[in-house]
């Protein structure tokens, strides 16, 4: 399949799926497909007439959210639909799995819930980065039809232009180089949380607290805010493991690769960096050793030739002449196996997504923003991270009925000089 967009963006009825969306449209199941989830929390109530109609006036706007994933002969891909999708106010549990079955409804959702603005996607749809740029982009045609006058920002698409090749184009292909061969890597035994799970049941806690008092505190171990929590996240899991751990703890850390190769696409465009620390059974570990012994891993991974090596590598295999012709139910079986794989060869996840940058006059009406990478059979316990307005939020979701994680995790935030507020839907 070859994709065919026109410079005034999609025309064709079905597009195929991006090299990350190959995983998690083949690890859908009925009941289960890897959710994203966004929010944006208001400074006044939503009004659910004119976010409707919002809702409608970007869908156009992005089309390749406006799609549902169908499985072909030899390859997944997708299809358009015409089907407008309905703002619905929450009643649900949070990150509720996408219904990626039969039905035409896109493959997304959008919520509302007094002052909150959420944005459920199927992670095969698109990731963070892309999720950030179609909730502000509707959040700004939202206060236009409320009769504001909202400047011009590359940050939120306008209603009227059209999708352009460049936002709807598969940037792992667009951005790979031929003849490149994927590394051998060493396995590495890691730790994982061995505990019953509750079904349908995510439990999600918000720790709010000012970028400034975090970036201080980080500076005093000379990291970055990703690298700070990453360490906090494993000294947590140290403190609170049942038995000392004897494993490597691996933090999975998604990289947004827009900025770095200069696209604006709004579909997958992530590089899962994998941050590993051995605490050697070690209980008495200090912070301060953990964070010598991560300091720029992050970095290391994250130069322009080191990505697109690893970009290059991936899209060489799915591309390969061997694979091609395999019928998909063999495909899938591979599919599932190497998501399998992937998702056990790290003990948890952190998605620091960034910044949310928007127009001023937008701006000026959010509040704080959530983010969440959703629930998974393999990592019941993960971190999301976003920021807006110098407040971040740091959001757990767990699958799991204890919260000593999420309480070590923020008080020790606390002793470091960095006033948290929690908010929980426990």
């Amino acid at each position: 399949m070859n994709e065919k967009n026109t410079t005034t963006g999609m025309c064709e009825p079905w597009f195929p799926v991006d090299n990350a969306a190959n995983l998690y449209c083949g690890n859908r199941r009925p009941g289960w497909a890897r959710t994203l989830r966004l929010s944006f929390v208001l400074n006044e109530p939503v009004k659910p007439e004119e976010m409707q109609q919002a809702l409608c006036d970007m869908s156009r706007r992005f089309p390749t959210f406006c799609a549902i994933v169908k499985s072909g002969l030899f390859w997944n891909y997708f299809e358009r639909t015409a089907v407008q999708p309905k703002l619905q106010k929450e009643i649900d549990v949070p990150g509720r799995s996408i219904n990626t079955g039969r039905t035409m409804q896109p493959n997304f959702r959008v919520l509302y819930y007094k002052n909150r603005i959420t944005l459920e996607v199927f992670h095969g749809i698109t990731d963070g980065g892309g999720s950030i740029r179609f909730l502000t982009s509707l959040v700004a045609r939202y206060y236009e039809l409320l009769g504001e006058t909202v400047s011009d920002a590359p940050h939120a698409l306008r209603a009227d232009d059209e999708p352009t090749q460049e936002e709807t184009c598969d940037p792992f292909i667009k951005n790979s180089t031929a003849g490149v061969k994927a590394k051998n890597y060493s396995e590495v035994s890691v730790y994982h949380i061995k505990e019953p799970l509750l079904k349908d049941n995510m439990r999600v806690t918000h720790g709010i607290c000012r970028v400034e008092d975090l970036k201080q505190a980080a500076s005093a171990y000379a990291l970055t805010v990703t690298e700070y929590l990453t360490a906090i996240l494993i000294f947590t899991y140290i403190q609170t493991a049942p038995q000392p751990i004897d494993q490597a703890i691996s933090v999975s850390i998604p990289l947004d690769l827009r900025r770095r190769f200069g696209t604006e696409s709004v579909r997958n465009f992530c590089y899962m960096s994998d941050i590993t620390f051995h605490p050697q059974g070690r209980r008495d570990l200090t912070f301060a050793e953990i964070s010598e012994g991560i300091a720029g891993m992050v970095q290391e991974k994250a130069t322009v030739d080191y990505l697109s090596q690893e970009i290059s590598a991936n899209v060489r295999a799915q591309q390969s002449p061997l694979l091609r012709p395999i019928p998909y139910p063999l495909k899938h079986l591979f599919l599932k196996n190497t998501y399998r794989k992937n998702q056990c060869s790290f003990t948890t996840f952190l998605s620091n997504v960034g910044e949310v940058l928007a127009p001023p006059e937008v701006l000026r009406h959010i509040n704080r923003a959530e983010f969440t990478l959703g629930e998974t059979p393999y990592n019941p316990f993960g971190v999301g991270v976003v920021s807006v307005g110098g407040l971040l939020t740091v959001t757990f979701n767990d699958c799991r009925d204890d919260m000593e994680k999420q309480r070590f995790f923020l008080r020790f935030l606390a002793s470091q000089g960095v006033p948290v507020h929690v908010e929980t839907n426990r």
